[in-house]
């Protein structure tokens, strides 16, 4: 059984438990606010940053994309990252655009303003990097069109890591309310599609003191 240190709307630790469902990947979760910077947790990821996983309570798997290649060589079953090379550097494109771009443009200014914030009590938000990232998101929503085209999911006509880490992003938004579905109505029938998942159902049930989603966020026919 792997130990997972997440904090539930962090968008990385998000997209690993969807991987870990959907490999069917024994997991226990533990709560991580990871702003805190427990000793604990620094020792076994100086970075400080979530998600971690402790295997065999000794092993650990830290760092973005190392933890997710690790996770494909060791649990290779229903491989997420295609079956050709060529497919996989489409895969893998795709993952750090959304790992790296869309986070940085995006995620990171409403997670740290409209969560951390509130959460860590460390001041007011930051109305303009909120702004920033409701504009910046319109052409990142465009761009899963693009790349989706008349597929099913973004990679092709079955779902990959590319799916997920742009899911997993998205739902961390979803779940304050700010992300504009009526933009892009390809978008939107692919992330329903994904949200139906039985993989993201536990992200639906996720809960936050003191936050509330809007009542379409668990809905997957929204």
């Amino acid at each position: 059984m792997l130990e997972v240190y997440h904090y539930p709307l962090c968008p990385f630790s998000r997209k690993l438990r969807i991987v870990l469902k959907e490999k069917f990947i024994g997991f226990e979760l533990f709560y991580e606010p990871y702003w805190e910077r427990r000793k604990e947790f620094l020792r076994m990821n100086p970075s400080g940053n979530t998600p971690v996983i402790l295997k065999d309570g000794k092993l650990i798997i830290a760092g973005n994309q190392p933890l997710f290649e690790y996770i494909e060589e060791i649990y290779g079953d229903n491989s997420l990252l295609g079956n050709t090379p060529e497919e996989r550097l489409v895969i893998r494109r795709i993952v750090e655009w959304f790992d790296v771009k869309f986070y940085n443009e995006v995620t990171n200014y409403i997670l740290n303003e409209k969560i951390i914030k509130t959460v860590s009590k460390s001041g007011a938000p930051n109305s303009q990097a909120i702004q920033a990232a409701k504009k910046n998101i319109l052409y990142h929503l465009d761009y899963i069109s693009f790349l989706r085209g008349d597929n099913r999911y973004i990679a092709g006509d079955k779902p990959t890591l590319a799916d997920f880490t742009a899911a997993a992003q998205l739902s961390v938004l979803d779940f304050v309310g700010d992300v504009p579905w009526h933009h892009n109505q390809n978008t939107k029938d692919w992330y329903a599609l994904v949200k139906s998942r039985p993989s993201f159902k536990p992200l639906l049930l996720d809960k936050i003191p003191n936050f509330h989603p809007p009542a379409n966020y668990a809905n997957p026919d929204f």
